[in-house]
């Protein structure tokens, strides 16, 4: 399986690929087709919505009709050649690093380009051989060269020796993943920038094994890709995949707070620290990137990333973005499926703005009853459901007199049968009909509709459907093996399941999210307001449903009857279809009238 993969350009639509894989580097010449509309007669391929395509190396990046021509040319090449294999590399060289320099006076991207202050240390861990090493400048002789059986202490005289030597242990090392903290705003680019001050850009470049490094502006920050290596940025992850909301984001409170340790203490400035106690600053250094190992045996991210990027067919440091491994794992399916992906098409995420998941304010006091539903995956079984995708979307129903998103199955049955409403079309062409015929085309064509009134054709089922219904399968699928694993008394294999479903789990999860980006060529807005709109519907009328009950407990109508706790699965499209959410109104035993719910059951 691959490590790392990085393309350059050597003409128009080729490529030089460097690939590193388990048994090796190569280089490979590789030529990105695209898939051009053509006349069924030529056609070779078929697109998604059954397009007849021919395959061809001569196009610009904005012709017509353009079928998957678009994807970042290292990703498409591994979605290409490995396709839906999602094994996950095993020969990695992990290093985890931190550097320590002279105190800065601005960590702002130009001051961190300018590089003006001296790296004074640089520790690491290479984590494939159990190795600790720190090169530390010391102009004072204080500290000896030493090598104990797994930890080297490395003393030079000056900067510029220091940057060479960590430049040649680096080389030594060779490491797949580069690993620190606040590495990709700081450490990694500060380190480029200052040997290219101190030993010059070309020297610099040597941190590639190809020779090649990149800098990449992204918002207000300046990253720095070394290709043949990839980088891992623990606060990056943190932030990712635990969506904590972290008094602080310091590593030492974080490090504390998961891993049970913490930095070195020391009083006044590192400097004066670097200055007057040397071997303190180095157990310094050596305690931040040891915070990072611990840090990582316990939440185990880098692990899911590498999981993650091999199905999703990217870079480790690709990972951050949700929609780069749903866009290769989806790609890969359809290509297995001789399916050619479509192109990105940013017209139909011109709508902006939609709503989001329901939020409900309770008003405070005191309930006798409280109601708590969990719904497993619903936007996954909305979409499931419904079967939502970008190649099924009919249209939509629109009606300038509604606002309250109830134009679902049910509710234009209630209507006025006369009542004219407009019918949107996925192609942009309006026309207006009664509701009668609308229901009659609904039910003739056996569309689905949204709570919003966005229907779906179920002539064939939707890549997103389908995508998502194989990844449901394929979690039960590691959830069951994991047990058995454990249960045999095997840790590092269910350890292993256990990661394979969870990546699972993350992508059923993030699936909905990326329908709403222009980055994602499976996606629209339109999708992303039906699966919403339908979610807040639901809710909506479950907790009526809650309510009605109670209110029949409450005025004895019924009796209670407590059963064991147990969650909602949502597969059935008849949920979105029910009834209005009006309330329901009764008159007490006092004579005064109330809403059903609002005094007895909170949702």
């Amino acid at each position: 399986m691959y490590k790392k993969c990085f393309a350059k350009k050597i003409g128009n639509n080729k490529f030089l690929i460097h690939l590193w894989e388990d048994e090796g580097y190569q280089k490979i010449e590789w030529t990105n087709y695209a898939y051009k509309e053509c006349s069924p007669e030529d056609a070779t391929h078929k697109g998604l919505k059954n397009e007849p395509l021919k395959k061809t190396s001569k196009y610009k990046s904005d012709d017509e009709g353009l079928h998957f021509h678009d994807m970042t040319p290292h990703k498409k090449f591994l979605v290409e050649k490995y396709g839906v294999n999602d094994e996950v590399s095993t020969t990695h060289r992990e290093l985890f690093f931190d550097i320590e320099t002279e105190m800065l006076d601005s960590l702002t991207v130009e001051g961190i380009k300018a590089a003006p202050k001296k790296v004074t240390s640089i520790a690491w861990y290479d984590k494939q051989v159990d190795q600790w090493g720190i090169l530390i400048t010391d102009t004072k002789n204080q500290i000896k060269h030493t090598k104990a059986k797994n930890k080297e202490i490395i003393p030079v005289k000056t900067e510029e020796e220091l940057l060479a030597k960590f430049l040649e242990k680096f080389r030594e090392i060779d490491p797949d993943i580069l690993i620190g903290y606040n590495s990709d705003y700081f450490d990694i680019p500060y380190l480029y920038y200052r040997m290219c001050n101190v030993l010059g850009e070309d020297w610099a470049k040597h941190l590639s094994p190809i020779g090649v490094v990149r800098e990449t502006p992204w918002f207000e920050y300046q990253f720095i890709q070394i290709a043949g290596v990839e980088s891992l940025d623990y606060i990056r992850l943190h932030k990712k995949y635990s969506w904590a909301d972290e008094p602080s984001w310091k590593l030492d409170a974080i490090g504390e707070k998961y891993a049970g340790i913490n930095k070195i203490e020391y009083e006044g400035s590192l400097d004066r620290l670097f200055a007057e106690d040397i071997h303190k600053f180095i157990q310094y250094n050596f305690v931040d990137v040891e915070i990072l190992v611990k840090l990582d045996e316990k939440l185990e991210y880098l692990s899911l990333s590498k999981n993650l990027s091999h199905k999703g067919k990217h870079n480790y440091s690709e990972v951050y973005a949700n929609t780069n491994t749903q866009d290769g794992a989806i790609s890969a399916y359809l290509l297995s499926q001789d399916i050619i992906p479509p192109a990105k098409d940013k017209s139909l995420h011109k709508q902006k703005g939609y709503a989001g998941g329901y939020l409900f304010c309770p008003k405070a006091g005191i309930y006798n009853y409280m109601f708590d539903e969990d719904l497993t995956s619903l936007y996954p079984s909305i979409i499931m459901s419904l079967n939502i995708g970008k190649e099924t979307l009919m249209g939509w129903i629109v009606d300038d007199n509604d606002r309250n998103n109830r134009l679902g199955l049910d509710d234009l049955k209630k209507m006025d049968s006369n009542k004219e409403l407009t019918l949107r079309r996925y192609d942009g062409l309006y026309s207006t009909f009664p509701v009668s015929t609308i229901i009659r085309n609904i039910e003739g064509f056996k569309y689905t509709i949204s709570a919003n009134g966005t229907m779906f054709g179920t002539k064939k089922q939707s890549v997103l459907s389908t995508i998502l219904a194989k990844w449901f399968e394929e979690r039960v699928h590691y959830k069951n093996e994991m047990k058995k694993a454990y249960k045999a008394g095997n840790k590092e294999l269910g350890a292993s399941f256990h990661m394979k479903q969870y990546t699972f789990k993350i992508l059923l999860n993030s699936l909905y999210g990326a329908t709403a980006l222009p980055s994602f060529r499976y996606g629209n807005v339109a999708l992303s307001k039906a699966i919403t709109l339908t979610g807040q519907r639901i809710i909506q009328e479950s907790a009526l449903c809650a309510n009605r009950h109670m209110n029949k407990v409450i005025r004895g109508e019924i009796e209670l009857k407590l059963k064991e706790k147990k969650q909602s699965k949502i597969y059935d499209p008849s949920p979105f279809e029910s009834g209005s959410i009006e309330d329901e109104r009764y008159t007490d035993h006092n004579g005064s009238t109330k809403i059903l719910g609002r005094d007895s059951v909170q949702c």
